[in-house]
């Protein structure tokens, strides 16, 4: 009886032991758990809120610049918000009116949220210390009008053309002339009329950084293609982020963007996301969402390169809904970035509907790539096609891929594929990978897979007997890769930055590269 009194207060006393998926390190095969201290904010009292709004107040009366200004502090009242750190952020952020919708709700929403932690299990693997050790605040509106943004063009889009620097939109870098007379394009903040897609999956999805971005956001760039129109012409939405002085705080933008394609019609988005000269070294905040809806028999192709700077944090949401027999196809290249997170959702909501993912990550030094998606299939003869890659390049570099596919019981006569090819080019680089196929249907055609490796002999053995060097072979092994995604890309001016910044970004952590 005293063993067992003695074996029960041992149980009690212990924490739980949780089991972690396998995970694939350069020079081991181990199973890793997340060790990580958590980084949870203190909740905020009453009293506290409520010097935090006479502190405000105080120091508008004073003439003093607060955190924010009177009216500012006066829309946003953050005394509700229980994590510190959160209510901080937008009591620095939440510049101006915000936008119609959106804010209140997120605020609402934000009242008990947490900033997520390793103990988290969506963030088990991505450590957000580069951001919440940070303290987030608005960018400086002044330092719009010093960039310049003509390293980022494509040939076949100089007039549809969207240039956003931290978050707002520069009309002076920008250039629609080229929209087509029925395609509305444009930004709240001069008028252009908000769809009633901003804000209809996002709130319903919402994680802490979707209503971050609602709270904080002061615009949203809108795009409507209207039912049977072909926009020929990609809309190309350059983001930009620039960088305070010191090192007291990091600029946050709030960047967002809507896409409604209806019925029967057609349209190319190409979105690039990097420093502004002068912050390439520097840390920065990016938190932008953007939410598509392609309607019946309508088509979107989707491009994406994100190219930050090492020290920035990079938090990407995208929500996508398809209709009826609706095609959307992404590809995206991911390179820059302390943390570099994107949450991609996709609903199918009709039969004989198509989605397409590809997704190439470089990890180096000190970097976190993380890719969370989750597609959801509703209706008969779906297709879905997931391909993910990414390479490690430091031992310090981490990838993430937690991939969910879910295929309903109405879901009949499906075809879901999934792949994640991850490639280590040095000992103790690591990746945790999670790709996850959920089949309630029972009439489908399904599969997945994962592949964790170093550059294989054999093919090195091939292309040095072919009298290459050993440096060449490898160099050529590492740059096909990526090439797969990269090809997928719209445009030869985007697809050449791409290489670019793969090449330089493998030549920081010194992984030789021929020409």
């Amino acid at each position: 009886a005293l063993a067992a009194v003695s074996a029960l207060a041992r149980s009690v006393r212990s924490p739980p032991r949780f089991s972690s998926p396998l995970v694939r390190r350069g020079d081991d095969m181990s199973c890793v758990a997340s060790a990580a201290a958590s980084r949870v904010a203190p909740r905020v009292s009453a009293a506290d809120g409520a010097r935090r709004r006479d502190r405000v107040s105080r120091g508008a009366r004073r003439g003093a610049r607060p955190m924010a200004t009177t009216a500012e502090a006066a829309s946003v009242d953050v005394a509700a918000i229980e994590d510190a750190w959160i209510a901080g952020s937008i009591e620095r952020c939440a510049v101006g009116d915000g936008v119609a919708g959106l804010r209140e709700g997120a605020l609402a929403r934000l009242a008990h949220a947490r900033m997520p932690t390793q103990r988290v299990e969506d963030y088990r693997f991505t450590d957000l210390a580069p951001l919440v050790a940070a303290k987030p605040a608005a960018a400086d509106p002044a330092l719009a009008a010093g960039v310049d943004a003509s390293k980022w063009t494509l040939e076949d889009a100089s007039t549809t053309r969207v240039v956003l620097v931290d978050g707002v939109f520069c009309e002076h870098l920008s250039d629609l002339s080229g929209i087509p007379k029925d395609v509305e394009c444009g930004v709240v903040s001069a008028g252009a009329k908000p769809s009633d897609a901003l804000g209809a999956v996002s709130a319903i999805r919402a994680g802490v950084f979707d209503d971050l971005n609602a709270v904080m956001a002061n615009d949203v760039v809108i795009l409507t293609v209207p039912a049977g129109v072909k926009m020929r012409t990609p809309l190309h939405v350059v983001q930009l982020s620039t960088a305070l002085p010191g090192d007291e705080s990091i600029a946050t933008s709030a960047p967002r963007l809507v896409v409604d394609v209806q019925d029967g019609a057609e349209v190319v988005l190409v979105e690039e996301f990097a420093s502004a000269a002068g912050a390439e070294l520097s840390a920065y905040w990016l938190n932008g969402v953007c939410e598509i809806r392609v309607g019946k028999n309508a088509c979107v192709t989707h491009s994406m390169v994100q190219a930050q700077s090492r020290k920035a944090v990079h938090t990407r949401a995208t929500h996508v809904t398809q209709a009826e027999e609706s095609t959307y196809s992404l590809a995206e290249v991911n390179v820059g970035g302390a943390v570099g997170r994107h949450d991609l959702t996709v609903t199918q909501r009709g039969p004989r509907t198509s989605t397409n993912l590809s997704c190439f990550n470089l990890a180096g030094a000190g970097q976190c790539l993380d890719l969370h998606s989750a597609v959801t299939l509703d209706h008969e003869e779906g297709k879905t096609d997931q391909v993910h890659k990414c390479i490690v390049s430091h031992a310090t570099g981490r990838g993430v891929f937690d991939g969910n596919v879910k295929v309903n019981k109405e879901a009949q006569r499906t075809d879901a594929g999934q792949i994640s090819r991850n490639l280590l080019l040095v000992p103790k680089a690591t990746v945790n990978v999670k790709p996850n196929l959920q089949i309630v249907a029972d009439d489908v055609v399904c599969t997945h897979g994962c592949t964790v490796s170093d550059l294989e002999e054999e093919e090195l053995f091939y292309i040095q007997s072919r009298g290459l060097s050993p440096a060449t072979a490898r160099s050529l092994l590492v740059a096909g890769f990526g090439l797969e995604i990269a090809s997928k890309l719209v445009g030869k001016d985007l697809r050449v930055r791409a290489e670019k910044a793969v090449r330089d970004a493998l030549d920081q952590d010194d992984v030789v590269m021929v020409a």
